[in-house]
């Protein structure tokens, strides 16, 4: 099963700006889609925090593919706002089990209640990859051409905050996932770090319990030397021993962070969060020498 029929339930033009349709195909009305939309099926729920519960996907169409730190546009059967959530598990999962991983953050908006109070193993979805916020990034356009320049193997930070490390996971375990497998930057496969580039990142919740993906995310720091991760608990104390940081990620914390990474070049930074924080963590940056252009922040929250 692949791209929409006229019979399937799911809207036939979703980039619209009609009322009902919801804030996440406004917002993202002028960002990259791909043009195909496939069914999925849940073929398994979890509760990955107190207010997160993630869902796995089973993607029908063999053709579908995405890089680390997109979303699908996410058709839920009898529901007319259409979803919009970004993908937790890495490109490399869709091309070998066929599955992807959703985070999903709970919250009235009734694509977001829906996946907490009525999703289960065997509901029927479909799905449709976009974004233009992903690792690696697109290439840069060439002044008087139309082929792209790629970017020098910058080191790479990713700050995130609560349920916004989602695109960010996605690009680490990416990142990870293509180390272990020993495949190089550059090649076919995207998503690998350039051979001997440090990168980090810095993920703030408001507890500890709220901290997704740890096991995961530990995982890369023990078995990646030159990638660091570090927590952040902004209401309450982490337990001790942790490996989090009771308060907030400041401007300190990102200069030391970006002196930590910078060799030659400032690092390539994400970031992902409350859009006060991302504002905040952009100025910080660029306060530290980071150039504007090289911060790259997901906007549609």
């Amino acid at each position: 099963m692949s791209t929409l029929t006229p019979e399937e339930p799911v809207p036939a033009a979703p980039i619209s700006r009609v009322a009902g349709q919801g804030k996440h195909l406004v917002i993202t009305a002028e960002q990259t889609r791909q043009s195909l939309v496939t069914a999925a099926t849940v073929t398994r729920v979890w509760q990955a925090s107190p207010s997160v519960r993630c869902l796995t996907l089973a993607v029908h169409d063999p053709r579908v593919s995405f890089k680390g730190g997109q979303w699908v546009d996410l058709f839920i059967p009898g529901l007319e706002i259409v979803g919009g959530f970004s993908m937790c598990s890495p490109p490399h999962q869709l091309a070998q089990e066929g599955t992807l991983d959703l985070g999903v953050k709970y919250s009235k908006w009734p694509p977001a209640l829906w996946v907490h109070e009525e999703c289960k193993v065997g509901s029927e979805v479909h799905i449709r990859v976009g974004g233009d916020f992903h690792y690696p990034p697109s290439p840069l356009p060439q002044k008087g051409g139309d082929r792209g320049v790629s970017l020098p193997p910058y080191p790479l930070l990713l700050v995130g905050g609560g349920v916004g490390v989602n695109p960010l996971a996605s690009m680490l375990f990416q990142i990870h996932s293509l180390h272990r497998l020993g495949v190089p930057a550059g090649g076919e496969v995207e998503g690998a770090l350039p051979e001997g580039t440090k990168g980090a990142m810095l993920y703030s919740a408001r507890t500890y319990e709220e901290i997704l993906y740890k096991e995961e995310l530990n995982k890369v720091a023990e078995e990646m030397s030159n990638f660091r991760v570090s927590y952040f608990t902004t209401r309450e104390a982490p337990p001790n021993p942790s490996l989090a940081i009771h308060g907030r990620i400041t401007a300190s914390t990102l200069s030391q962070a970006v002196s930590s990474l910078s060799a030659s070049h400032p690092p390539l930074c994400y970031l992902c969060g409350p859009p006060c924080m991302s504002e905040d963590v952009s100025r910080h940056l660029q306060d530290a020498g980071v150039p504007r252009e090289r911060i790259l922040y997901e906007k549609w929250w």
